[in-house]
């Protein structure tokens, strides 16, 4: 049986990360579509139980939308070839933050995209279905729709910008319903438990020079009201059987009335899961985060970025170290345990200023229950430091974001292949980078307290896993009773298999 849309999730490069999340940008999406009744099959490579041309074959659609990140275009830029292949008459449309900002390069080199979508998709998505499906799917029609960039007369066409969607909780819940939810397999830190991610806000007035996140959704902050978010996280354990949440927006922390009536409907309807969030370290203070973890929050997650205080106002970072630390011993008096980001090759950033990072998360490891590090900053389009790179003549020699490109320096320092350019600069290059990393790993990896650590982790039996702890603790380290750190986990109903 035919379907009038299919939605497809490339899965992209191996970065070595382990978790599968569900493509919430495009089960959004197919909510609204199947909200105005057009009927929806997703296709998401991460978790797909059979072959793309056998998805093909049984759902026949008219529109397809393309979603991915920049690590995955590559992927994306195939299953256009192959839509194509299938059949010539399907409109191929790709969309989300890479599409958005490489809409010229992308529709010059490759054919089989029809038309990229800017900014958020469920509005420019829905006009798009109603031109291809109900409508007679004109090309000159395509000018009506606004947020989007197409062929025209050997040229392009970019339509004026579609305006954000203010009123999120005007959107239907995302229709997980049409992935196999059961084969994500997210495991919630230190928990072990199943979890899923939920997003309850769009947008960042911040603009850190790495991050793509308010170039795309905009610096206008918009937030769902605390009644949806909870409606969400009781399907989710209801039909799921998930125990856990990540949310996984991008500062969950921005509006503290947000956060509190979020803690506050949890506890009034007696709902007791673990989540984490990613938090803004001048965006809460300890009473905010005793809130939280009475609420269930037992992680916090937040970038530093750098411990240089230059290099952080450079960025945009728009924090203070002193505020980062206060932070970190907030939330270790709480309970809470904390994911701290590090990152190296800012623009302009010296060894000496990238030294200090290292110094910084060495000195105050005892508060950081995990640390990311990321010796390489990734150019990513739309960003500061995409157009800084631009500018300094410091992206690879004809590298185009359509072109076929592979990382080989990311594979020098990560020993993972990637086609997203690392910033490398004549102070701060591949050499310095690794030598960088090596120090970090020499002053944290190799430490009784991480290669104890790590014993304990990889034993599962209550009284063995105990028996380590204690000894952690008789030798001097600071190790809190999983009792006190961590809630009661409720049971869901089992998991979709």
């Amino acid at each position: 049986m035919s379907v009038d849309v299919v939605g497809i999730h490339p899965y992209g490069v191996d970065l070595g990360i382990p978790d599968r999340t569900p493509p919430l940008g495009l089960l959004w999406i197919a909510a609204v579509l199947e909200r105005a009744g057009f009927s929806v099959a997703v296709y998401d490579e991460q978790v797909a139980a059979e072959s793309f041309e056998k998805f093909l074959e049984a759902s026949r659609p008219e529109l397809a939308l393309l979603s991915g990140t920049s690590h995955g275009r590559f992927r994306a830029f195939d299953y256009a070839r192959r839509l194509k292949q299938f059949d010539p008459s399907i409109t191929v449309a790709y969309g989300g933050p890479h599409a958005s900002f490489t809409a010229a390069d992308t529709l010059a080199r490759i054919a089989d995209i029809d038309l990229i979508g800017h900014g958020e998709g469920e509005g420019t998505c829905l006009e798009l279905a109603e031109w291809k499906v109900r409508g007679a799917g004109r090309p000159e029609d395509l000018r009506k729709i606004r947020g989007i960039t197409f062929r025209q007369d050997g040229g392009l066409v970019a339509t004026p910008a579609r305006e954000r969607l203010a009123d999120l909780d005007a959107l239907p819940l995302p229709a997980r319903r049409l992935v196999p939810m059961g084969r994500y397999r997210l495991k919630m830190d230190l928990l072990d438990v199943p979890g899923t991610i939920i997003m309850t806000s769009r947008g960042c007035p911040v603009c850190c020079a790495f991050c793509s996140e308010s170039f795309f959704f905009g610096k206008r902050y918009y937030t769902r009201g605390a009644a949806s978010v909870v409606d969400e996280v009781e399907l989710l354990m209801a039909e799921y059987g998930l125990r856990g949440l990540v949310i996984f927006d991008s500062t969950f922390s921005l509006k503290r009335k947000h956060v509190e009536a979020f803690c506050d409907e949890l506890e009034r309807r007696g709902i007791d899961i673990p989540w984490q969030c990613q938090v803004r370290v001048d965006t809460v203070d300890e009473p905010l985060l005793e809130k939280m973890r009475r609420a269930g929050c037992y992680t916090i997650c937040f970038g530093v970025e750098s411990g240089d205080q230059e290099i952080l106002n450079r960025i945009s970072k728009g924090i203070t170290l002193e505020r980062a630390l206060d932070v970190m011993k907030w939330a270790d008096e709480l309970g809470l345990y904390t994911k701290v980001s590090f990152s190296l090759g800012h623009p302009g950033e010296t060894y000496e200023q990238a030294k200090k990072t290292n110094r910084f998360a060495r000195t105050y490891a005892r508060y950081m229950t995990f640390r990311g590090y990321n010796p390489g900053v990734r150019v990513y389009p739309g960003t500061p430091v995409a157009a800084y790179a631009r500018e300094h003549g410091l992206m690879p020699a004809g590298f185009d974001w359509a072109a076929p490109y592979e990382n080989k320096e990311n594979e020098q320092l990560f020993k993972l292949k990637d086609n997203v350019p690392l910033l490398l600069q004549p102070q701060l290059g591949v050499r310095e980078l690794r030598r960088l990393r090596l120090r970090f790993l020499s002053g944290y990896v190799l430490t009784p307290r991480y290669v104890l650590t790590k014993a304990v982790r990889a034993f599962r039996v209550g009284e063995v896993r105990r028996l380590w702890r204690g000894l952690l603790r008789g030798l001097g380290f600071k190790v809190k009773r999983e009792e006190d750190r961590v809630r009661d986990v409720p049971l869901g109903a089992p998991a979709d298999k």
